[in-house]
Order: structure tokens, then C-alpha cells, then sequence
């Protein structure tokens, strides 16, 4: 008698891999974001006094991001729609979106610790090497998510068929940024740009040019290549110079375009709030009308960092020595004490390790992902990256001036 044929097991349904994958996501999600969210800062605005706004959408982010990742798919429907309601509280709560940098940041932060969170939790090794694997799709997730998040914010910030209305006029934000500091037209002009959404060009690019360039006589956008848009702003007083607007992220385009265009000495700075621009406006404007830093500058496209540094050598005053800390570091220090310490202290370790991530990030006793995040933190908010051997020497200068001058003298 022939022995019977076992039956084959089962495989399990791919629908129940799914729902297990799903409620692990969610598992490690919950587990990891509130230290993801203490470490990436203020990713999303705060919309109340506590942060549970905040750890909720870092935790709806990670949960989806870590699912996405896990199948190597793109967003489902009912995803998309979640992160578009995300982007719709944001909105109404008068909040900002935030940045594709952001969600970036975040992405990687919360997978690496999802990562490790997979230990703790004693999740199955194959969950957590298809986890591991997904991490290729970190870079184009990023990129849909904080685009369905931007859609949900635009419907709800400029409503249904608003759409094609014109914008407000440009010459609001060149009012607002050319205008005197005590104006009374401030909050009425902040309110005008931020309705009008012009204050979503920045972290921006800020050059003044002497003299007026083209032959415009009022503010206007200007198209440069495939996508970058620019303001240029010609302004009477108190000498005739032009104020010219850029996205930080066109950078590159922008100033190619400067060069072949604007024939007279021009200053550029970075301002990465709207609400800054004003004071990076008149002290860059400032020094362009001064005159005498230009000595020995042959380029007529200079850094306003450079014009601050060499007139600190010249002539170190206190207020001199400030000029250049807040034209370099001046948006670090601006921040709440819990997210300036951490960023200050990562300058600190690299300079002292020279350069070296590793060592840097033991030191500080934190994963080596946690410290390039705070790298490119540092270099969202200045402009310059803290491992790259031309921006150290600035970032390393005013940091070192900040504590040796200007806390002495405080």
C-alpha cells in the first residue's frame, strides 16, 4: 500500500502579510517618533500649547513611510489622502507647510530607528531585512509624500477654484523687506505676502545690485531656465540699487543668471525665514553702500559673508564681530535652546575630531545618522555644510567668535 502523499502547508495570504506588515509599521512607528520628533525639531508647525499635534504627524509619517518601504511600492490611494488631510490641518491651523527637507529628514531619522526598534520589539529578522531593504525608496517617497501634503495645504490654504486667480502684487514682499523696520504697513504688508503665498520663496537667495538692472521700474518676477522664478525689486533709496529674490534651491541657476546679466558690484546673502529677510536686507544693503570692504575684491558678485568677515578684521568692534555671527550662524542662534544645543554642540565635536562623523557622533553619544541629520539641519538653516572643507572655516570662525567675544561682553 503506497504511503500517502502529505498534504502541501498552506502559504499564508498575502493579504494577511499585508495587515501584519501594516500593524508592525504601526507598532514601530508609535515606538520611534516621539524621540524622532525630539530629534528632528519642529518638522511640522506646532498648532497647540503641548505637542501632540506634532508627535500625531510625525507618527501618521513614519507609519506610512515604513510601510511604503517594506512593499517598495509608491503611495496607495487611501494614503495619499491621508497625507493630503495632514497638509489640510496644517493649513488651517495658519501653520507652513513643511519643506521636502523635512520630510526627508524624517524618513531617515524614524528608518533608522525603526530599525533598531525591530530588537527591541522581537520582530521577525525577515521583517526587519525587507525593512532594511526598502531604505532605496526612502529618496522618492520623500518626495510624494511632502508633494501630497503640499496638494491637501494648497486646497485648503487657497481654497477649491482659487487656483487660477492671480496672485496678490510682488511689490508687497519688496515693500515689506525695502521698508523701515517700525513701519506701521508692517503687519498689514506680512499679511498680504503670506495670503498671497509669496513668502514660500523662502529660504531664499538675496542679492542687491547697485544701480537698477534691466529697465523695469517696479517689482516683477522674472522666469530663469525650467523653474526657478525671481523677484527683482528696483529701489530709489537710500541709494539706487535692486533687490533681487530667489529660491535657496535654485541657487546654482540663479547665479548664472546674475552673472550674465547684472554688470555692476552685487552682494548676495541668504535669508532663511520671510520674517528675517528684512534685517538681512538693510545690513546687506548696508555694506554694499559703505563702499570701503570692497577694497581688494576684484569678483563683483560677493558673499556677504566675506564683506563681514574682512570688515571685522579691519575694525573689530563689538558689532562688527556681531554682523558676521549673525550673518553666518544668526539663524541657529535664533532657535529654542533644545534644538540650538544639540546643532552647536555637533560643530563643536566635528571641529574637534576633525571632521570625522564617526568619532564625532560617539562623542556626542548618538547614531551616526542622528549627526548627519543635524548636518544637514545646520545646512538648511545657513546655507553651509559642516563637512565640506570650504564651509568649515566659516561655520567654525563664528561659532568660536559667538563664544570667545560676544558672550564675554554680553
Amino acid at each position: 500500500m503506497a504511503e500517502p502523499v502529505p498534504e502541501p502547508i498552506p502559504e499564508p495570504d498575502d493579504q494577511e502579510l499585508t495587515v501584519a506588515d501594516r500593524e508592525r509599521a504601526a507598532l514601530l512607528a508609535r515606538a520611534v517618533a516621539p524621540r524622532v520628533a525630539a530629534l528632528a525639531g519642529a518638522i511640522f508647525d506646532r498648532t497647540g500649547p503641548d505637542e501632540s499635534h506634532l508627535l500625531h504627524r510625525v507618527t501618521q509619517c513614519l507609519r506610512i513611510g515604513l510601510t511604503t518601504c517594506l512593499h517598495e511600492r509608491p503611495l496607495s490611494k487611501d494614503e495619499r489622502r491621508e497625507l493630503s488631510r495632514i497638509g489640510t490641518a496644517i493649513a488651517a491651523s495658519g501653520a507652513r507647510p513643511p519643506a521636502l527637507v523635512g520630510i526627508h529628514s524624517a524618513l531617515f531619522l524614524g528608518h533608522g530607528e525603526a530599525l533598531r526598534a525591530c530588537q527591541e520589539n522581537a520582530l521577525p529578522p525577515s521583517f526587519s531585512a525587507r525593512l532594511e531593504e526598502g531604505a532605496k525608496r526612502l529618496l522618492p517617497l520623500s518626495e510624494e509624500m511632502a508633494g501630497c501634503i503640499a496638494d491637501g495645504y494648497a486646497e485648503e490654504r487657497f481654497g477649491r477654484g482659487r487656483s487660477t486667480q492671480p496672485r496678490r502684487p510682488v511689490d508687497a514682499l519688496c515693500s515689506l523687506v525695502t521698508g523701515p523696520t517700525d513701519s506701521w504697513r508692517r503687519t498689514y504688508l506680512t499679511k498680504i505676502v503670506q495670503k498671497s503665498g509669496l513668502d514660500g520663496i523662502f529660504p531664499a537667495v538675496m542679492a542687491i545690485a547697485q544701480g537698477h538692472v534691466g529697465t523695469a521700474t517696479e517689482p516683477t518676477t522674472l522666469r530663469i531656465g525650467n523653474s526657478a522664478n525671481i523677484v527683482v525689486a528696483p529701489v530709489a533709496a537710500p541709494d539706487p540699487h535692486t533687490l533681487i529674490l530667489c529660491p535657496a534651491a535654485s541657487t546654482g541657476p540663479f547665479m548664472l543668471w546674475l552673472r550674465r546679466t547684472v554688470t555692476t558690484t552685487t552682494v548676495h546673502t541668504r535669508a532663511v525665514t520671510f520674517e528675517e529677510a528684512p534685517a538681512r536686507y538693510a545690513a546687506t544693503r548696508d555694506i554694499l553702500t559703505a563702499g570701503d570692504p570692497f577694497d581688494g575684491h576684484d569678483d563683483r558678485f560677493i558673499d556677504a559673508r566675506s564683506l563681514f568677515w574682512h570688515r571685522m578684521l579691519r575694525n573689530q568692534h563689538i558689532e562688527n564681530v556681531g554682523d558676521y555671527v549673525e550673518e553666518v550662524i544668526g539663524p541657529i542662534l535664533r532657535l529654542p535652546e533644545t534644538q540650538r544645543i544639540p546643532l552647536l554642540e555637533t560643530l563643536h565635536s566635528l571641529d574637534k575630531h576633525n571632521g570625522s562623523v564617526r568619532v564625532a557622533a560617539a562623542s556626542l553619544n548618538i547614531h551616526e545618522k542622528t549627526l548627519r541629520y543635524r548636518v544637514g539641519r545646520i545646512e538648511a538653516l545657513t546655507g553651509l555644510n559642516a563637512l565640506t572643507r570650504n564651509h568649515w572655516p566659516q561655520l567654525n570662525q563664528a561659532c568660536e567668535l559667538f563664544e570667545n567675544v560676544m558672550s564675554r561682553s554680553a
